[in-house]
């Protein structure tokens, strides 16, 4: 899910704008092939439905939508039993489910 924060969808497609003079800056030094690599899979996240920030009135909304999307996909793509037949999986699961503390309504950051 491609979010476009502060960036238009636009000039990520077609490395315009600010986004364009930070992407050439990005590609100083690399190879004519990664260079080309990295602009076709800008042209192609710019076409995938994503978030825009500009269209939020609420940076807070954004997020909470963004958050529960994300949620509903990784609940519906893993059944909760998923990891239960995986050796060793199960004490992570159960660390992580503690320092996530999902029966709280605190907002956490997790980083991936």
């Amino acid at each position: 899910m491609p979010v476009f924060y502060e960036v238009d969808p636009s000039d990520v497609k077609k490395q315009a704008g600010e986004f364009g003079k930070v992407f050439e800056n990005t590609c100083n030094g690399k190879t004519e092939e990664d260079t080309s690599k990295w602009r076709e899979a800008l042209a192609e996240v710019a076409t995938i439905a994503g978030e825009h920030s500009r269209n939020w009135c609420s940076e807070a909304e954004m997020i909470e939508k963004i958050v529960a999307d994300i949620s509903n996909v990784l609940n519906d793509s893993v059944p909760s039993n998923y990891f239960e037949s995986s050796v060793g999986v199960g004490a992570h699961m159960e660390k992580m489910r503690s320092l996530l503390s999902l029966e709280c309504d605190e907002v956490r950051m997790v980083g991936i």
